[in-house]
């Protein structure tokens, strides 16, 4: 009897449709044999790039393809968003445009990413954001009206401050642009990387504040912890990261951050019955800290769910799962659109003291935050071919896809 027509016996509820949430529904539905039926849910019928949000925010067109295309026939599509979960009860209240329903599953994958986290000081209503579509989207009616010569501020030198900041100054040489971060800027990066990444922000004329706290916002300025001010007309916060409440509201174990608490196996320490992928996790690694919160960690996060959930339906193991293997091998960061560094890093995601630049680079980035989205479909049309690398430099690594 052909698997095809089989009567699926899981039902499995993923909730998110980004790149942990995409790729965890088309592989689990492609490689299990028709025993399970996948249904996602999502806010949205469009397939949001977080890599390319600081591209939204001054006005760029950025691709966004259907969700239900890219997830294709085998996983049925809800657009709305998770009211209410019951992991005990295994239910699920959804609401959208038709209205509220109830749905019932076996398994759930909690996959609904990351914002950014409250803004810690006084003032964060005048602050803006680039973690999510609408914040994205708000950034950018704001940026357009910003005057010419007015000041504007970015606060936090991470990854996506760097790659924030570059786009903006990059899109407004009429607007004084500044960098403001508690460390150093481009600190994490090798000597070499930092310098290139450095070069580029003077390039674009950004002005780095380095070594200071913010203390406070207000409309037209930031208060530092020392005393000084920083004009500032419109301010971005590029702190740090937070996962919506949905794991917390449904009595999950969860982090400071809110993400649910995994085993090596990414599921949830306090409901097994719940498995929690990309940003909405927190896994150890086998550095003993947290996976770094990247498409790195989000696509292979997905995958293991799916794997680890095709293997209990149809009983390809015995005993307890086993747990992501995943070792990290570069970061490459763009400041504006001609200056990148690909930073190589240990499996741990720590600098090493290799990176390249040049326009190579910035064709791989260029390359990168276009082509992430295929993935999902790629992964649609062929089941189970994506690969990565594992955390044990011992063993050959596998032929990744995630940036």
């Amino acid at each position: 009897m052909s698997t095809s027509h089989q009567t699926p016996s899981t039902h499995v509820l993923i909730v998110g449709a980004g790149f942990a949430g995409g790729l965890a529904a088309v592989r689990l539905a492609g490689r299990s044999r028709g025993r399970v039926r996948v249904t996602v849910v999502n806010p949205r019928p469009t397939f949001v790039n977080r890599l390319r949000l600081h591209h939204v925010a001054i006005g760029r067109q950025v691709p966004a393809p259907s969700v239900r295309t890219l997830l294709g026939s085998r996983v049925s599509f809800l657009k709305g968003w998770v009211a209410d979960l019951d992991p005990d009860a295994g239910h699920a209240t959804v609401s959208g445009p038709d209205g509220t329903r109830r749905i019932g599953f076996d398994r759930v994958v909690l996959a609904t990413g990351s914002t950014t986290e409250p803004v810690p000081v006084p003032g964060g209503e005048h602050t803006h954001g680039v973690a999510d579509l609408a914040a994205a989207e708000r950034l950018r009616s704001a940026f357009a009206r910003a005057a010419p010569g007015s000041a504007l501020a970015v606060v936090g030198g991470g990854f996506t401050g760097l790659e924030t900041v570059g786009e903006l100054a990059e899109a407004r040489p009429d607007v004084h642009v500044r960098l403001v971060t508690s460390g150093e800027a481009a600190g994490w990066f090798s000597p070499r990387a930092a310098r290139h990444v450095r070069a580029g922000l003077d390039r674009l004329g950004v002005e780095v504040v380095d070594r200071a706290r913010v203390r406070a916002v207000e409309h037209d300025r930031l208060l530092l912890d020392d005393g000084a001010e920083v004009p500032s007309d419109l301010t971005v916060w590029c702190g740090g990261l937070a996962a919506p409440p949905l794991a917390r509201e449904s009595g999950l174990a969860v982090d400071d951050a809110g993400a649910a608490v995994t085993d090596g196996a990414l599921r949830s320490v306090s409901h097994p019955q719940v498995m929690a992928v990309g940003d909405a996790g927190h896994a150890t690694a086998p550095h003993g800290g947290r996976y770094s919160m990247s498409c790195q960690f989000a696509f292979p996060s997905g995958a293991h769910a799916a794997d680890v959930l095709r293997d209990e339906v149809l009983r390809v193991t015995d005993g307890a799962p086993a747990p992501l293997d995943l070792g990290f091998q570069g970061r490459c960061v763009s400041v504006g659109g001609r200056t990148a560094v690909l930073q190589l890093t240990t499996r741990d995601d720590v600098a090493t003291d290799k990176a390249w630049t040049g326009p190579g680079v910035n064709a791989f980035k260029r390359f990168q935050v276009r082509g992430v989205v295929s993935a999902v479909g790629f992964a649609r049309r062929v089941p189970g071919a994506i690969r990565w690398p594992g955390a044990d430099t011992s063993r050959t690594a596998d032929v990744g896809v995630a940036g």
